[in-house]
């Protein structure tokens, strides 16, 4: 089967799993799991994306990343023809709107730029715990990003989200994740 193919099949599966209780209590489990690992405990800059409803809740995350006294900086997708991104510092402060991908990006042009992060929590839409690859949403930002800046990554998984191994063609740009945490275990 084709990423697209899968990507859409993904996204429906997703947005059921969205309005269960099920999915409140996995990113719950997967926020404390995450908060326990040393990667957090060792990093003091931190990329992540403010994520949508059907991805795992990252605010609760942001607010905890805050209260630790880590730099939180969020991504924000380049409107080049590079198709990568940028983390801009993110304050409780900032100004967010809405990119044309529907995700909330910070507003404010002069934000600080951070590339050279401790840590990013990489996004997606399905993830093989046997390689770490994955399927993002297709755009290849974070593969681009990831594959220019290679910081240590980890990415929040929920049940629907993952599969035992990839069935899906992986490309040689495709950057797998370094850690997956999963409510089970973290791989």
């Amino acid at each position: 089967m084709q990423k697209s193919e899968i990507r859409k099949i993904q996204i429906k599966k997703l947005k059921e799993f969205a309005t269960t209780e099920e999915k409140k209590i996995e990113d719950a489990v997967l926020l404390e799991k995450l908060m326990g690992t040393n990667l957090i405990k060792n990093s003091q800059t931190i990329g992540v994306t403010a994520s949508m409803p059907f991805e795992v809740d990252t605010s609760e995350l942001i607010a905890r990343l805050w209260d630790l006294g880590k730099e939180v900086y969020l991504a924000k997708a380049r409107t080049d023809q590079n198709h990568t991104l940028d983390f801009l510092h993110y304050t409780y402060m900032s100004k967010l709107v809405k990119s044309k991908f529907g995700v909330e990006e910070i507003a404010d042009k002069s934000a600080k730029v951070n590339n050279e992060l401790d840590l990013v929590i990489v996004p997606g839409l399905l993830f093989a715990t046997d390689s770490h690859v994955r399927i993002g949403f297709g755009g290849g930002y974070y593969d681009r990003f990831l594959a220019k800046y290679n910081p240590r990554t980890i990415s929040l998984v929920n049940t629907p989200m993952q599969t035992a191994t990839s069935d899906w063609l992986v490309e040689k740009t495709d950057v797998p994740v370094q850690t997956i945490v999963t409510t089970d275990r973290i791989y």
